[in-house]
């Protein structure tokens, strides 16, 4: 039998030494200070995180928006441009104005946005806010306050223009510069003149209606004061293109139920409120008679011309003449009919010389229709009040 080979035992390994007979520390070192670093580097990153966050929160000092202080941190800014948007503003038209809150115009601050410029602003600065309009509800507000703002136009006498809000000017103005429009708190509000309506036509007359002859030496504007009617309404219910020009014996349709009769409220006062009195009226140029303080007949008159007016003042009738020659400078008057003195030359009587009663003609006396100076004269007694006004 042939013996075994002995297996092969490895040698021994054996620790290398360093040279000088110590141990190789290198390779825990790199790992210890790679560690090291990393710990460091973590370290800074948190404090540069810190520093952002810091920094983010906080504000330069003493910058305001629309005139309201945003503090030092962000957080106390976002609070105060919250509240901007339900601040009030005055909406004025020259020196009438109405407040309303941002809010109600549909305007709105943008607070990231403001409070970012407001972030990089220099220390002091003064801003105005970023707003955001709701063109759609800023119409709607402004129309809720247009019953307020606008004025109507009037059709009186004279008529007179409305006011209205131009409300898609003004929109437009907040569209394009919201900021400056409303810097000062204040937004002036566009308006426009609006012309009163055009009258209605007037609708035909339906009225009682009186028939009327012209006379020699009238016009419309007497035969109108004689029935206290418009010569405007005379015109036109008669169709005349000239009113300037009457014939004799035209026959004119007149808006009123008879010639004119003033009431006891439409009269002077008499003179006495016992037995009879006359006035005579330069204003009105118009007599009145009275019996006990009452209103008894009326009728248009003419007094004296300016350069020969009537004498005012109370006097009373002293004679009476059913007819009567006068005379004065420049003219000789035979015959005057129902002629009643009641001061000097100055006297009541008929005129067949003009129908011009209704504005000043005379030399001082006072002129009436024939007729009716004939009622005066019977009616009339010597001694009878008259008073001139």
């Amino acid at each position: 039998m042939q013996p075994q080979p002995h297996p092969m035992i490895p040698p021994r390994t054996r620790r290398r030494a360093s040279s000088n007979g110590k141990r190789n520390w290198t390779p825990w070192l790199i790992v210890g200070g790679t560690a090291t670093l990393g710990i460091v580097l973590f370290i800074a990153m948190l404090g540069f995180l810190g520093v952002l966050y810091m920094s983010a929160n906080q504000m330069p000092s003493g910058v305001s928006v629309a005139g309201i202080p945003l503090g030092t941190s962000a957080s106390a800014a976002k609070t105060a441009l919250a509240a901007l948007s339900q601040r009030k503003i005055s909406l004025t038209d020259a020196d009438r104005n109405w407040p309303v809150s941002l809010a109600d115009l549909g305007v709105t601050v943008n607070v990231d946005a403001t409070l970012k410029a407001a972030q990089t602003a220099p220390t002091g600065a003064a801003l105005q806010p970023v707003y955001t309009v709701n063109l759609s509800q800023t119409q709607n507000g402004l129309v809720s306050i247009s019953a307020l703002v606008n004025i109507p136009p009037t059709t009186g006498n004279p008529p007179q223009k409305g006011r209205a809000m131009d409300i898609p000017v003004t929109l437009d103005r907040l569209r394009i510069d919201a900021a400056g429009e409303l810097a000062d708190g204040v937004l002036n509000l566009d308006m426009i003149d609006v012309d009163p309506p055009a009258p209605d036509p007037a609708a035909p007359y339906t009225g009682a209606t009186s028939t009327y002859t012209v006379q020699a030496g009238q016009e419309l504007g007497l035969i109108a004061k004689d029935f206290n009617v418009d010569v405007a309404d005379i015109v036109k219910l008669n169709n005349i293109s000239n009113p300037d020009l009457l014939y004799v014996g035209q026959a004119l349709t007149i808006p009123a139920a008879g010639e004119y009769e003033p009431t006891q409220a439409d009269a002077p006062v008499p003179p006495t409120n016992t037995g009879k009195s006359i006035v005579v009226s330069t204003e009105m140029q118009r007599i009145y008679a009275y019996e006990d303080g009452k209103l008894v007949r009326s009728h248009l008159a003419s007094t004296g011309l300016p350069n020969t007016p009537t004498v005012k003042g109370d006097y009373s009738i002293y004679v009476k003449y059913l007819a009567d020659d006068m005379s004065g400078p420049g003219y000789f008057l035979p015959q005057v009919p129902y002629t009643m003195y009641f001061y000097q030359g100055y006297g009541i009587h008929g005129t067949y010389w003009h129908n011009s009663f209704g504005r000043p003609m005379s030399h001082g006396c006072v002129n009436l229709p024939t007729p009716e100076a004939e009622w005066f004269y019977n009616w009339a007694s010597v001694g009878t009040p008259v008073r001139v006004i």
